[in-house]
């Protein structure tokens, strides 16, 4: 049995399946820098360990950049990752072959094809407030009606035309970020295996969405990103940002509380 003794304990990064290496050398471990990150098997998994001090385990900066760097270098070189929240800790190896691996083997195996060969974009649209603006001030006479009397007269006489301005400016910039989004994700639809969208965008964005997509098509995806803001009718108003590949934090992630690492 490693860890466990010597005032240690196991910190578990991810499950991995495929090919994965039996070190990691050359990344930082979390809490315990010169600690190795190493492959434990079984029931035909690798789980993603390293030796942790029998402390609490503080979410610093260098702690989450140092497990956020050793699940993206799983990432490269499994077929498929589950990736582990930070500060996942067990009281040993043992525990985590006897709490984790061992009895729950069908579900992980489950989880880790649902994935395979496949990795987590997330891409969030952006207006250009100016420009959606203009939009809705060209396409809504009152808004345009509405907008020229507040500019002409004082906040005072016209307190209750800004507030209805507001809600139809609101209204409108509404209606058109549920097209957009609608538009965009369908665009993306053909190449992704699922989604997760948060439901609750800033003011100014279109939308926030996990895609789980293939790592072969991910060219393709960045071509159709790249399409859609070249449009005539995007270039102006909309932004893309797509940050990736990552580990399927949406699509696999597991949720699990170890008996006594506290």
């Amino acid at each position: 049995m490693r860890s466990g003794d010597n005032g240690s304990r196991t910190y578990l990064y991810g499950i991995a399946s495929g090919e994965v290496p039996s070190r990691f050398p050359g990344l930082a471990a979390v809490a315990n820098r010169d600690a190795p990150i190493r492959r434990l098997q079984a029931g035909g998994l690798s789980a993603i360990v390293s030796d942790a001090p029998d402390r609490e385990i503080e979410a610093t900066r260098d702690n989450l950049v140092a497990h956020s760097d050793a699940i993206q270098h799983i990432l490269e070189r499994a077929s498929s990752v589950l990736p582990l929240r930070f500060g996942t800790v067990f009281p040993s190896d043992d525990a985590i072959r006897s709490e984790l691996l061992e009895p729950r083997v069908g579900e992980l195996g489950a989880l880790l094809a649902a994935v395979e060969g496949c990795v987590e974009m997330r891409v969030k649209g952006f207006y250009d407030p100016d420009a959606v603006l203009r939009e809705i001030v060209a396409e809504d006479r009152r808004v345009a009606e509405l907008q020229l009397r507040t500019r002409s007269l004082s906040e005072d006489a016209t307190y209750y035309e800004r507030i209805q301005l507001g809600e139809l400016v609101a209204s409108a910039l509404a209606a058109k970020r549920e097209r957009d989004a609608s538009m965009i994700l369908g665009r993306l639809a053909p190449l992704t295996l699922d989604r997760v969208v948060e439901e609750e965008p800033h003011e100014w964005s279109v939308f926030t969405a996990s895609l789980l997509v293939e790592r072969r098509r991910l060219p393709e995806l960045e071509s159709a990103l790249d399409a859609i803001v070249e449009a005539e009718a995007m270039r102006e108003r909309l932004r893309l940002t797509c940050i990736g590949p990552l580990a399927p934090y949406s699509f696999a992630n597991l949720a699990f509380e170890p008996a006594g690492a506290a």
